[in-house]
């Protein structure tokens, strides 16, 4: 009994690491889904911009303000790839925190399994304890046959 109750401690445990494992990867997902949107905001912003420094090139414009379109669209794109990096990184942090709930996953089934066969091999010897009682007292039984 107390080697049940040491399973279903373990087992209790690891539901918790399950849990805890879950809610870490659920942050580096929205994590993830946050880094996406903001590079998408800005190749979005530098699409815009760049339409809109074509747009004023065919305008004319003077060699300051070319030399500052020019600056800032450096600016911008280094930007990007810096979050691409981030991007990248949250890449790695989701399968990594993926892997660890696998992992964690993996464990609490293992515990389950052991105390499931726990559990059937002590009801099989309880069951083989109650069918010796009763051959016990029906072998009692037939020998005080009455005369």
């Amino acid at each position: 009994m107390a080697q049940n109750g040491a399973l279903a401690t373990l087992k209790d445990l690891a539901e918790k690491e399950v849990d805890d494992a879950a809610l870490q990867l659920g942050a580096m997902r929205r994590g993830y889904q946050q880094a996406e949107e903001q590079l998408t905001m800005l190749i979005d912003y530098q699409h815009e911009y760049r339409t809109n420094l074509n747009t004023d090139m065919t305008q004319g414009i003077g060699s300051q303000r070319w030399i500052n379109y020019q600056q800032f669209i450096q600016t911008l794109e280094k930007a990007i790839e810096q979050h691409r990096q981030q991007l990248s990184q949250w890449d790695q942090k989701v399968d990594k925190a993926l892997n660890f709930w696998r992992e964690k996953k993996q464990r609490l089934q293992a515990w389950t399994t052991l105390q499931n066969r726990q559990a059937s091999a002590t009801l099989l010897a309880e069951n083989r304890l109650d069918q010796k009682k009763m051959d016990e007292f029906a072998q009692r039984a037939s020998m005080r046959k009455p005369e």
